[in-house]
């Protein structure tokens, strides 16, 4: 399947990007990746398409999750995990769905736990814009600008990308919060 997604190019890049949030569990990059190289041309388009349809694709996935949510809150509410990552969601919900650009939990995970919560859906909705843009750019940019030769580690200048990236929102958010308590 992921061979056939990668052949169709800026299709590929969209149908992967509608799936990433719902029913694909593996790296995006294992698509995204070997289309940005073969246009490196298209790279920003592609990003824009990503973006565009993950965001599309996590809005269907947290809309269904929230509309069967009262069952399985009901069994599983009280369980350790579910009460754990609700206490995260409670603290700051745009700051854990930004975790998601990070994390090796797969991204469907953070939408599906925001959909039997009932996160705010603007919220729920800027942490996903910002999150999968946190995720993609810095591959697109890298590779737009390397090519072939950044491959092999694109891993790690992402994940030192997006950590420079999350630091400075951490700085931002924290600055903020004492000027509100003033």
């Amino acid at each position: 399947m992921f061979e056939i997604l990668k052949e169709f190019g800026i299709y590929g890049i969209a149908i992967a990007g509608l799936l990433e949030a719902t029913i694909l569990p593996i790296p995006m990059e294992t698509i995204s990746v070997p289309v940005y190289l073969s246009s490196r041309e298209k790279v920003a388009y592609l990003l824009i398409i990503l973006i565009i349809c993950s965001t599309l694709g996590s809005i269907i996935g947290y809309l269904f999750w929230r509309k069967i949510s009262g069952p399985i809150k009901n069994r599983y509410l009280k369980s350790e995990i579910f009460v754990k990552i609700k206490k995260m969601y409670e603290k700051n919900a745009l700051l854990t769905l930004l975790t998601s650009a990070f994390t090796p939990i797969p991204f469907e995970g953070y939408i599906i736990v925001a959909g039997i919560l009932e996160i705010e859906f603007k919220i729920f909705l800027l942490g996903v814009v910002f999150s999968r843009a946190l995720r993609h750019i810095p591959q697109g940019i890298l590779i737009y600008f390397y090519g072939e030769k950044i491959t092999k580690n694109i891993g790690i200048y992402s994940l030192i990308t997006a950590i420079i990236i999350f630091i400075i929102f951490f700085f931002i958010r924290k600055i903020m919060n004492k000027k509100r308590h003033l």
